[in-house]
Order: structure tokens, then sequence, then C-alpha cells
């Protein structure tokens, strides 16, 4: 038995030096202006754009009114400069395909009652459908904080995200490859153009949310009523012509959730004047024009609720 375990050991220790020494070949070698390792698969992201600068700007030792939080619907749905105008402080940490798996590891090591006064959790059905391999390819390059990173990257069950893990740590001394033309600061990035034509919609797909991110979205509401940072659950907008029996189903699922952690819920999915082509510049997300008469709407509501309030002298 012991030769047995001695075997297994070296032979675990050299798959492992080959690997790395495997690794490191890929992610050093460049071709094309990029490591070699993006060639081998999709799923590797390059380091850059608007995650890269978001989780730089954002100071964790500095105090906001709101937070936005959550995948592109957030990050392109919510514009910080809107609330600062109203006298608001926000910054959005929302990112490309972030589900709550993604979600819960960065709440849980960015944000606090001391720099959170409310956190507004963008919770959109597309994003809790998927496994979180889109976000965590991009988060676990653009991250600051190793720990998140780490975290996530281990709770997609998979062996790509040692991978992710492997490619952060060896180019992490590698500058940005790319910017976002479209980030603005806070967080934000902006869309000005219009969808300006029809867009066939496919309904009657049933609902199938992953159990991962159903799992992590009670933990995160889980660690913000032991952490005591407020929370509001937020859907934005939705075209008139996509699925609406898929969101009332989403609604079914979000709702006793929302009542379990005595969360508020605000659905604005279908509450709303906004035209499918107009004010969207796809099939889900709004533009520059959305966004504004969205947040104009949304603003009046969280003040009327007290959940976003000034703090007492």
């Amino acid at each position: 038995m012991r030769r047995f375990l001695i075997a297994s050991l070296m032979l675990g220790l050299s798959f492992g030096l080959v690997y790395l020494l495997a690794m490191l070949a890929l992610c050093r070698v460049e071709v094309g202006g990029a490591a070699l390792i993006h060639r081998t698969g999709d799923y590797f992201k390059l380091k850059g754009g608007n995650s890269y600068r978001k989780f730089r700007e954002f100071r964790p030792d500095s105090v906001y009114d709101v937070v936005f939080i959550g995948s592109s619907h957030a990050y392109r749905g919510y514009d910080p400069s809107l609330f600062t105008a109203r006298g608001w402080r926000a910054f959005n940490l929302g990112t490309s395909g972030q589900g709550p798996l993604n979600t819960y590891h960065i709440v849980r090591t960015h944000l606090s009652a001391a720099n959170t006064r409310l956190l507004l959790l963008d919770v959109y059905e597309g994003a809790m459908e998927q496994d979180g391999l889109e976000s965590t390819s991009d988060l676990a390059q653009n991250l600051v904080d190793d720990g998140a990173a780490v975290a996530m990257a281990l709770a997609l069950k998979d062996p790509r995200g040692v991978n992710l893990l492997t490619l952060r740590f060896l180019t992490k001394d590698r500058p940005p490859f790319f910017v976002d033309s479209t980030y603005r600061p806070g967080g934000y990035s902006v869309r000005t153009d219009s969808v300006r034509k029809r867009i066939h919609y496919v309904r009657g797909r049933p609902l199938k949310l992953n159990a991962d991110q159903v799992s992590c979205l009670e933990r995160t509401l889980e660690h913000c009523v032991e952490a005591g940072i407020p929370v509001v659950l937020v859907n934005h907008p939705y075209p008139w012509q996509s699925d609406r029996m898929k969101h009332v189903a989403f609604n079914a699922v979000l709702g006793d959730i929302a009542r379990r952690y005595q969360v508020p819920y605000l659905d604005f999915a279908y509450r709303h004047t906004l035209d499918d082509e107009d004010h969207f510049y796809d099939h889900n997300h709004l533009n520059q024009a959305g966004v504004e008469r969205f947040n104009a709407d949304l603003i009046p509501d969280l003040e009327a609720m007290g959940l976003l309030r000034r703090p007492a002298l």
C-alpha cells in the first residue's frame, strides 16, 4: 500500500509539473498580440475592458448610498451619474453575464455595512440560467481581489475554473489588453444606439434556473442580513415582445425568496412605457434613452420606500 501511495503521489506531482509547464508556455508565447492560450478555448477572456477598470476604480474605504450589482443588465441599466444628480453617491459593480454565483463572492469580499448603504441586486432569469463560466472567465482575469477570483472559479465545479486561475496568476504582471470606449466613471457603460428594427423573440421555452445560481442568491441575501447591508432586488425593463410567461415563472421563484429573506422586490420588467425599438439597443439591453427613463422612475420609488436615505446627523 505504501508503495502504491508513493507511486500515486509521484504520478500526481509529475502531472502537475507537466501541466504548469504547458500552461506557462501557452501563457507566455504570444501570437497576434495575445497569449497562445487564448487560441485553445473560447472561454479564456482577455484582461481589460469594463470589468478591469471598475474594480480598480471602486474604493472599499468610501461610502456609497447605493451599489448596483448583477449581469450586463446592471452595468448597462443603472447610471450612477443619474443618481448623483439626485444627491446620491452610487457605484456599479455589474459585469457581463454575472449571476449570483459570482455576485456572492464580490459582495462578500468588497462590500460591507460601512461602505454600502443599499445594495441593488439586478435579478435576470437569463443570468441565473447559466452555469457561471462566462462571468467567471471575465472576472478571473479582472478582479483585484485574489480571494474572490479563487473562490468563484472553484465554485464553478469545473476543471476550466482551474485553468482560468492558472492564467490569472501566470499573467498577473501583464497590463490590460483593451479598453472599453463605452465605460463611464462609476462602473457604468453607455450605449446610445437603438434597435430601430423588429426583432424576433423566442417564446415558450421553460424556465431552467441553475440550482447553484439560486443557492448563491440565497447565500448572498443571508450574508447581507448578517453583515447589515440593506438589499433590494430589481428587474429592469424588458421589451414588450419578450417571453412574459417565462418571466411569470421566474417571478414566482424570486417572490418566494424575497419573502423568506424579507427583502423588497421591484419588478420593472413590464411596468414601463418604453418602446422596444427606441429604448433598447438589442433584444434585452436598454440604451441611454431607456436607462434615463427607467432610472427616473426607479429613484423616486427607492426614495419613497426609504431605501435611499440620508444618514442620521
